[in-house]
C-alpha cells in the first residue's frame, strides 16, 4: 500500500470503526513508521516498515526478535516495561523502577504499550509471560517479582554492580 492508499485506507477505517489513528507525518521519510490505532476499548500500536517501491510492509517476528536482541545486547541494564521511568503505567513496572533506581545506575527501558510487536515479542523472547522483564548483562532475569527477591537477597545488587562495572 502507498503512503496515499494508506492514508486513505486510515481515513475510510477511521470513519466506519470509530477508531482514531495517528501517523506522525515526520516518519513518512524514514524507512520505518509506527501506526497507532486508538478507540474507547484499547489502544494499538504496530511497526510498518516502509520498501524501496513505497509499499509499507508489516514487521516480522524475525525482525521483532531481532530488534529486541539488538536491545538487549546494546544495553547493560535493560527493562521492558509498561510506561516509562518518569511514568510507569502499571504497579509492576513502577516498582521494577524504583528497585533499580536504589542503585544509582543508567539502566534502559522499553514502554511495551508504544510496540505492540515488542509487547508480544519480548514475551516470546524471554519465555516469560508478564511484564516486566529486566535483562542485565544480556541476561534474562525476570520480572518484578524475582526482582523483589533478588534485591531483598543481595543478588541483584551484585549483578547489577558488575553491570556497572561493564558500563565504564
Amino acid at each position: 500500500m502507498k503512503v496515499s492508499g494508506l492514508l486513505t485506507t486510515l481515513i475510510a477505517t477511521t470513519a466506519t470503526t470509530g477508531c482514531a489513528f495517528t501517523v506522525p507525518s515526520t516518519t513518512f521519510g524514514s524507512k520505518s513508521v509506527s501506526i497507532t490505532s486508538v478507540n474507547s476499548a484499547s489502544s494499538y500500536s504496530t511497526r510498518l516498515n516502509l520498501s524501496s517501491d513505497g509499499d509499507f510492509i508489516q514487521e516480522t517476528p524475525e525482525v521483532t526478535r531481532g530488534r529486541i536482541q539488538k536491545l538487549v545486547d546494546d544495553n547493560p541494564v535493560l527493562l521492558f516495561m509498561k510506561g516509562t521511568k518518569i511514568f510507569p503505567q502499571c504497579g509492576f513496572s513502577n516498582t521494577a523502577c524504583q528497585i533499580l533506581q536504589t542503585y544509582n545506575i543508567d539502566f534502559q527501558t522499553v514502554d511495551v504499550l508504544s510496540d505492540e510487536a515488542i509487547r508480544s515479542g519480548v514475551k516470546d523472547f524471554s519465555q516469560w509471560p508478564t511484564i516486566p522483564q529486566l535483562y542485565v548483562a544480556g541476561e534474562f532475569i525476570g520480572g518484578s517479582d524475582i526482582m523483589i527477591e533478588m534485591y531483598q537477597s543481595g543478588e541483584l545488587g551484585e549483578m547489577i554492580e558488575k553491570a556497572k562495572a561493564d558500563m565504564v
